[in-house]
């Protein structure tokens, strides 16, 4: 005959292959839906790494073609740099040459005039013709030859000869 604990692992198998059988069948059915979409994600996955690959490679080529252009572009800062420094060395000389010119114009022009000026004895003489008929003019009305009155008693305005 059969014991009770018999009975009782027989009961206890059919429930635990009861409740394993739907686990069963959940879990084949989402092995299946796992393979369907590894089935269609794979060549979409080869279309994307392609895709990555090809721009990775624009990428490197645009960096080459940057560092080349980068090359030529130190070159136009080094030679922009040469021109600010000439610059700079231009203002200091102009600047030297502006402080020697006005410590020495005001001589230089001094000079210049006394060079050019008429000499006094030569001034008297090309003047005195001219000014006497004013003179005599002047003495008859009694007013200087610009029209202002004249000074009594006086011979020529101060600080002349």
């Amino acid at each position: 005959m059969i014991a009770t604990w018999q009975i009782i692992a027989v009961v206890l198998l059919a429930v635990l292959v009861g409740a394993l059988v739907p686990v069963l069948i959940q879990f084949r059915r989402t092995l299946q839906s796992a393979e369907n979409v590894l089935n269609t994600t794979g060549p979409r996955l080869d279309r994307t790494l392609g895709e990555v690959s090809e721009a990775a490679s624009r990428i490197n080529s645009l960096g080459r073609s940057l560092e080349k252009d980068a090359e030529g572009l130190r070159v136009f800062t080094d030679a922009a740099a040469g021109l600010g420094r000439s610059l700079k060395q231009a203002q200091e000389s102009v600047r030297v040459m502006t402080a020697v010119g006005a410590a020495v114009g005001p001589a230089i022009a001094a000079g210049l005039r006394a060079l050019l000026a008429p000499r006094v004895d030569e001034a008297e003489s090309a003047a005195r013709p001219v000014e006497e008929p004013l003179a005599t003019e002047a003495q008859s009305t009694g007013r200087a030859a610009d029209g202002r009155p004249r000074a009594q008693g006086k011979e020529t305005p101060i600080g002349h000869e």
